[in-house]
């Protein structure tokens, strides 16, 4: 089979062979590749057919975060986490600890066990808020009963959002900030309208938003996955792209950070005494538009894929609407509504920063897509309860516990913030020292040197965070893009796929869109779309993701023994 393209034979025959002209020519290289790389990672033109495929995952999240906030979060007229004094989040939170276990044992969920607790969550979700609208016409209703609905329907609902960040594995930084602000603000939308009315049209509002989720589910099926659409490339989701590591060892750091932000927003939520703050129309439209103008700002730069502007600035964000809010408790104490709602602002876009977390800990982990969603819903909702019981806690030792909750508040953003930033402040540095060792293993190897398990171990936290490769997986020495083209090559030869498909497919692997495919080999792009269909047939896989999956795990390119 001779592949035609000369993309496609460039990329084996120049990247394999010819290490003295490499070396020759390194500089430059890196230069074709920054600007290779600035293309591959802007954002195309707005248009409904381009953008249509974020619709399902926005749609979904978004009702799914509905669902828990008018369950147990009462419509966020207050500040509370959930219903029984944070009880309810608890259990749901022990429910979805069985399922970060299993993740421990299990690689990877097969699609016909997503499929299954996808499913289940659903119907779980649905009829619990069911339940919950009959216990409202009746009246009355053990508190046990009612406890237990509540945790069921909050956990389900939590692994609804989990399907669909699941269904984001691959997707571009960008795409994935879009997904996210544009979900929060929507749920937002729609919890702060749905405030004004009581628990029993509450509940029947969260019954058909659960059952929602099956049409979202049809529709996004009858799409193309978004990783085809906004595939990510290695610039990454926080801006760093020389270092092969840095994107990771940020990951890390930032989930350190956001575990320590978490703490004061529990503890002002909870001010002064442990107890949700009651919040009026005026308060919860402030925090709305907190969100709201927020959302449209990092929309705005992901759009733009101004994704270090997104590093930096969000944890400036997130901080600054914690310290208003302790200014205003401490300016008027016994009037918190005002500080609360800038609290309750700065909790909701950690949480789509979390979002963001999440599915940048999927694209760029070995475990499996629940393992990161489970651990940091987990976390996020256990620090901010433990956050309340602090003020609690305070409030049985100090009389005027207000300078205590605020003083203790200020250290742990001032520990988040100095953990950040450290780390934002060393990219530099690190990023030149990596150039260095680059050019010098430029000389010793072909191109790029060898990344070896010493160099992994070298990066904090990433074993815990599960963001290195397994022991038994030796990590590849050959340059990604010569071992994707040999790999897919093999896959052809395999599956029977026909000279022309090899080459649709090595260019799609290598992370090109359709429409930069269809340029590449000088076809039309419904032609292009065709080959891909039958690829994704004669394979049984059906998203770039798999493939890459199957090459990474299957192609003996892709895992030398050894």
């Amino acid at each position: 089979m001779t592949l035609r393209s000369p993309k496609v034979a460039g990329c084996c025959d120049n990247r394999l062979g010819g290490g003295a002209m490499a070396n020759d020519g390194a500089s430059t290289n890196r230069t074709g590749d920054a600007a290779a790389q600035r293309d591959a990672t802007a954002m195309p033109a707005f248009s409904v057919d381009t953008y249509k495929v974020l619709a399902p995952p926005i749609a979904g999240i978004a009702s799914s975060t509905m669902v828990a906030n008018l369950i147990i979060q009462e419509a966020h007229r207050t500040t509370g986490v959930s219903t029984a004094g944070g009880l309810t989040m608890v259990a749901a939170c022990a429910v979805l600890a069985v399922l970060f276990i299993s993740t421990l044992v299990v690689k990877r969920y097969t699609k016909r066990a997503v499929s299954l607790m996808t499913f289940l969550s659903v119907h779980i979700s649905g009829l619990s808020a069911l339940a919950l609208t009959f216990l409202d016409v009746a009246g009355s209703a053990p508190d046990v009963l009612r406890t237990a609905l509540e945790c069921a329907a909050t956990a389900a609902s939590a692994l609804l959002s989990f399907y669909w960040m699941r269904k984001l594995r691959g997707t571009s930084a960008q795409a994935v900030v879009v997904v996210a602000f544009c979900a929060l603000a929507l749920s937002e939308f729609g919890t702060f309208v749905a405030s004004f009315s009581g628990n029993l049209v509450a509940h029947a509002i969260a019954f058909v938003l659960a059952f929602a989720q099956f049409l979202y589910v049809r529709v996004s099926r009858a799409m193309d996955v978004p990783s085809d659409q906004f595939p990510a490339v290695s610039e990454s989701y926080f801006g760093t792209d020389r270092d092969r590591f840095s994107n990771r060892s940020f990951l890390a750091v930032a989930a350190v950070g956001f575990w320590f932000i978490s703490i004061p927003m529990g503890m002002g939520r909870g001010f002064p005494a442990g107890d949700a703050i009651f919040m009026s129309p005026v308060p919860r439209f402030l925090a709305l538009v907190f969100v709201c103008v927020v959302s449209a700002v990092w929309v705005r730069h992901g759009m733009a894929s101004r994704m270090r502007a997104l590093t930096t600035s969000i944890w400036v964000v997130m901080e600054l609407l914690l310290a208003l809010g302790a200014i205003f408790f401490a300016i008027w104490p016994r009037s918190i509504g005002v500080g609360a709602s800038f609290i309750m602002a700065s909790a909701l876009v950690l949480q789509a920063f979390i979002w963001y977390l999440t599915m940048a800990f999927i694209s760029f982990g070995w475990r499996d897509a629940y393992y990161y969603a489970s651990a940091a819903w987990i976390s996020m909702n256990v620090l901010t309860v433990a956050g309340m019981e602090v003020d609690r806690l305070l409030a049985r030792v100090f009389f005027d516990n207000t300078p205590v909750i605020i003083s203790i508040m200020s250290l742990f953003v001032l520990v988040s913030a100095q953990v950040v930033y450290t780390k934002l402040l060393s990219a530099p540095s690190q990023q030149s020292e990596a150039s260095s060792q680059e050019d010098a293993a430029t000389s010793e190897h072909d191109g790029r040197g060898h990344i070896t398990q010493d160099d992994v171990r070298r990066i904090p936290l990433m074993g815990v965070m599960a963001l290195r490769p397994q022991a038994e997986l030796p990590l590849p020495s050959v340059n990604p893009d010569a071992r994707i083209a040999t790999s897919v090559i093999e896959l052809g030869q395999r599956f029977g796929l026909t000279g022309r498909e090899i080459e649709v497919l090595t260019l799609y692997a290598l992370g090109h869109t359709q429409a930069r495919v269809s340029e590449e080999l000088q076809l039309s792009q419904n032609t292009v779309h065709t080959h891909i269909k039958r690829i994704y047939e004669k394979t049984d896989l059906h998203s770039r993701q798999e493939i890459l999956d199957y090459i990474n795990e299957y192609g003996s390119a892709a895992a030398p023994r050894g």
